[in-house]
């Protein structure tokens, strides 16, 4: 049977990488990593970034951005990224090895394939990513202001989904953040909040969702319990049974391995299941 792995190797604003594999490609979603740290996170997991074959930028942010110029041209991987990241990046990659991605349209690595979706945030042309095998289906979606309808319809049928929960508005606030910052981040263009990333979840949940990581927690506007609660209230009024942790700025995660399987209905009542 096939299978889609997938391990969050990073979350927060000190930088944010996640490792996909499926058959013959290794994927990194963003590289906002050193490689030396990128590679023991790898190992920490029972993964070889020397095995990769590709990475996708989100954004140009160093957080997301900042080794993809030294991936390729220490281990020669392709880096896709939109026109505008790419061209925005202050250390890009070789020249042959830039793949310019479009908003909605598909790439295709052997049986994998990885869609962007465009964000609204306060970057030049950012993306989320959808990744599927044909049987399993996987989103990374964070640093993002607002939600369009458009993005709640690439979030559709979901096997796993990674999701920005950034920040709580009463902490930041009151948080220790200049106003101009505050700002930006609760715009339309920054980043969401806990309860927009769970209208996010309540909008896209199904019973086929297997795992939920709650991503980009800020240090100092968020808390790992105020994120916890706002998803697990969705989680527990529609029944679901998917896995819920939160990404971590200091450790890789568990690896999640995704088979090709049917959707569940949703139930009444959960029991939270925690991993990593």
């Amino acid at each position: 049977m096939r299978s889609v792995r997938l391990c969050v190797l990073s979350s927060g604003s000190g930088g944010n990488s996640l490792w996909v594999d499926a058959g013959a490609s290794r994927v990194l979603i963003d590289a906002g990593l050193p490689l030396r740290e990128t590679a023991r996170r790898c190992k920490s997991a029972g993964l070889d970034v020397r095995d990769l074959t590709d990475v996708f930028l989100t954004h140009e942010h160093a957080d997301h951005a900042h080794a993809a110029g030294i991936l390729g041209r220490r281990l020669r991987v392709r880096v896709h990224a939109t026109r505008g990241t790419m061209r925005a990046l202050r250390d890009p990659p070789p020249e042959d090895l830039r793949h310019v991605v479009r908003d909605g349209v598909a790439v295709r690595l052997g049986g994998l394939t990885v869609t962007p979706v465009g964000l609204p945030h306060d970057a030049h042309e950012p993306v989320a990513y959808v990744v599927d095998d044909g049987a399993a289906r996987a989103a990374v979606l964070t640093d993002l202001g607002s939600v369009t309808a458009g993005i709640v319809r690439a979030l559709q049928r979901l096997d796993a989904l990674v999701l920005e929960m950034n920040h709580d508005p009463g902490l930041l606030l009151n948080g220790p953040y200049p106003w101009s910052l505050k700002q930006r981040i609760r715009s339309d263009v920054g980043h969401l909040s806990n309860e927009q990333g769970a209208r996010v979840l309540r909008d896209t949940l199904h019973g086929g969702l297997r795992y939920l990581v709650l991503a980009h927690l800020s240090e100092h506007n968020n808390t790992e319990r105020h994120a916890l609660k706002a998803a697990e209230k969705v989680l527990e009024k529609y029944g679901s049974a998917a896995r819920l942790c939160v990404a971590s700025q200091a450790r890789a995660l568990e690896p999640m391995v995704l088979e090709g399987g049917s959707a569940v209905p949703l139930r009444r009542g959960r029991q939270l299941a925690l991993f990593g």
